[in-house]
């Protein structure tokens, strides 16, 4: 065969295949499911928490899932009352979230409470009264090193931590129950701060300061864990599975306290609750539960078929802990763009030292004159802070109040 045949052949072969795959590609639309959510209904998030020291009420609009976003309601009166009159009320902390702090003492057991609460709007809405049922302690909290498919990473044999929960109850007891993970790790900054400059003269001291450099940060995990006992002969359930903790999760590298909260729950929130994590599990697939099927507890009191979203609900709470100090050996990771310093190596100490450091500012003309922080590296480099980060570890995300329970109990194995 001729050359010229030959390539001629080949170029209209490729030019015919590039046409096939345009055409195929071209039939490819995006897919757009039927069910759109509905917009501007109102939203309840709210629950009454024996032992818990601060009550929260959250009360928004929805949006549709093609275009989510958070539509707070604002400016709403929100009160809880109980079957005997009394009387609970709630101040906004920010647009939507409505806070009341109440006495432990003031709320009993075996009574019945409702939410009722108005917007600016126009409208009057109540909840059905739910029960306060007494929770019993959390009998064992532990773990497991645990291989896991993970649906972000798209990948199968994940390592990480595997939290479970061990139920026993008095048999006359609630037989529905609900637990959250609270999670808080400690954080620090990369140096420790051993100096200051003001702009105008040099503070050093011996004894580094760790202000700035422990903190502690907190979140309340977004799974949703039911069980219920209610056929079985006793109220006692084992290795109830909680959270999935990866292996290579930044939180754990210092010092982490995943802390275990059991709710008992009526019925009604139990099924709540349970179809709620239904369908946390199964978002993100093609196949799965259409969202806000369960009916809410929540009516307008003037127009009682006005369809409204979420759940009050009622109950108390029991809490373990459990630490970990760095449990599979993973390093902090810290950006190398956050410290960058101006940097003085000094053999010296005390007056001397002091002199260098002043001789090494007035060298550098275009040296900051606002307050830089003054941390040390081995062997004898004093750094001016030039980015706080570095030393201020509120800036990685965090806070420098030590929560109460932390330390106080002993680590796992």
């Amino acid at each position: 065969m001729k050359p010229e045949i030959a390539t001629y052949k080949w170029n209209r072969f490729f030019i015919i295949i590039v046409n096939l795959t345009l055409i195929a590609l071209s039939c490819i639309s995006p897919f757009e499911p039927n069910y759109k959510g509905e917009d501007n209904l109102l939203v309840v998030d709210g629950s009454l928490i024996k032992g818990v020291e601060t009550q929260v009420i959250k009360i928004s609009r929805s949006s549709s899932i093609v275009h989510p976003k958070y539509q707070p309601e604002k400016n709403c009166q929100v009160r809880i009352m109980d079957d005997s009159g009394n009387e609970f009320f709630f101040i906004e902390e920010i647009p939507g979230k409505y806070v009341a702090s109440i006495n432990d003492a003031l709320l009993n057991y075996g009574a019945q409470y409702k939410l009722i609460f108005s917007i600016p709007g126009g409208g009057n809405y109540e909840s059905g009264y739910q029960e306060l049922l007494k929770t019993a302690p959390v009998e064992n909290f532990y773990s497991f090193n645990e291989n896991h498919y993970d649906p972000l990473m798209n990948q199968e044999n994940i390592e990480g931590l595997q939290f479970y929960v061990d139920l026993e109850a008095p048999d006359d007891a609630s037989r529905y129950y609900k637990w959250q993970i609270n999670e808080t790790w400690q954080i620090h900054s990369q140096f420790k701060i051993i100096g200051f400059y003001d702009g105008k003269t040099i503070r050093i001291s011996d004894i580094p300061s760790d202000s700035l450099y422990y903190c502690w940060s907190s979140k309340t995990s977004e799974g949703i864990y039911t069980s219920s006992t209610i056929n079985l002969s006793h109220n006692t359930i084992e290795k109830v599975p909680l959270h999935f903790k990866l292996k290579s999760s930044q939180d754990l590298t210092i010092k982490y306290c995943a802390t275990v909260r059991q709710f008992a729950l009526n019925e009604d929130a139990y099924d709540y609750w349970h179809q709620k994590g239904i369908e946390l599990n199964e978002s993100g697939q093609i196949y799965t539960t259409q969202p806000n099927q369960f009916k809410s507890n929540i009516y307008n009191t003037g127009n009682p078929e006005e369809k409204v979203l979420g759940f009050f609900w009622a109950s108390s709470c029991t809490e373990k802990h459990l630490f970990f100090e760095n449990p599979f050996g993973v390093e902090f990771i810290y950006l190398e763009e956050v410290c960058k310093a101006l940097t003085s190596c000094e053999m010296a100490s005390g007056e001397v030292l002091l002199n260098a450091l002043y001789a090494y500012i007035a060298r550098n003309r275009n040296f900051p004159r606002s307050p830089l922080y003054i941390y040390f590296t081995p062997p004898f480099c004093y750094n001016f802070c030039t980015t706080p980060p570095c030393i201020d570890c509120r800036l990685l995300g965090g806070a420098t109040k030590k929560p109460d329970f932390w330390g106080n109990t002993v680590l796992s194995k």
